[in-house]
């Protein structure tokens, strides 16, 4: 089910750009300028996640949180505060409110994935997504047992890939992946199929195929797919945007 977050912030670009990295990480945003008006909508549609703006010199935000902690009906709702006032003073103030995280801009891609994702999921049983993953609809080869198999691809992460795939390889099977990350640079790593998927069923999220999970990947390929992945998914919204929100 699509993740719901309202997004507070006065900066109409800060809501513009952070909203659309939001949106690519699969999620439902919802933005409001103030707090006042973010309370209002909390009621109307309760969110799984708020994201709050911590001015230097006002206590607005920081009010929010104290209302929505003191809420009963609101409290078990994670909180992540965005600032560029990262005075230990007002990061301890908000962490003693109960905020899940404390984030400084400009916000840095992965940091804010990861704060989310923990936000999201931590305490819940279910694993945290550690890495970025995008949309992908490249061709790749992978080589299993001397045979050479041309796939297509639906889904990129640092840690793997889902192809497509009518009749996929068992779970458990070894294979060779060439991954064309550019121009001048191909990745070849060892990965391991994890998940199979052999027909539509209910869903039709995930064509039939298989997720294959990289191992073995040096420092330098994994800091190289890190920077792919994060153009893939923000390249255009770093180069856009006047006011340095994201990095």
């Amino acid at each position: 089910m699509e993740k719901k977050v309202i997004l507070v912030d006065e900066s109409k670009t800060v809501l513009m750009y952070v909203g659309l990295l939001l949106k690519r990480f699969g999620i439902k945003v919802l933005p409001a300028q103030n707090g006042l008006e973010a309370l209002e909508m909390i009621k109307l549609h309760p969110p799984d996640l708020i994201m709050l703006n911590v001015r230097k010199g006002t206590i607005d935000d920081i009010t929010t949180l104290r209302h929505i902690k003191g809420d009963r009906d609101l409290a078990h709702i994670p909180v992540i505060m965005i600032s560029t006032d990262m005075s230990p003073e007002t990061v301890n103030r908000c962490k003693a409110l109960g905020c899940s995280d404390y984030l400084a801009k400009p916000i840095k891609v992965d940091t804010l994935h990861e704060s989310i994702q923990k936000a999201f999921f931590a305490g819940s049983g279910r694993p945290i997504r550690k890495h970025i993953r995008t949309a992908y609809n490249k061709k790749i080869s992978l080589y299993s047992n001397g045979i050479k198999h041309d796939l297509f691809t639906e889904i990129l992460s640092e840690g793997g890939v889902y192809v497509r795939k009518e009749a996929p390889l068992p779970i458990g099977s070894d294979v060779d992946v060439t991954l064309q990350l550019e121009s001048a640079r191909t990745l070849q790593c060892k990965g391991k199929v994890i998940y199979t998927k052999e027909t539509f069923g209910d869903s039709l999220s995930l064509s039939p195929g298989m997720a294959i999970q990289f191992y073995g990947l040096s420092e330098q390929d994994h800091a190289d797919m890190n920077a792919y992945l994060k153009t893939l998914v923000a390249g255009d919204i770093l180069e856009e945007q006047q006011e340095k929100i994201l990095e």
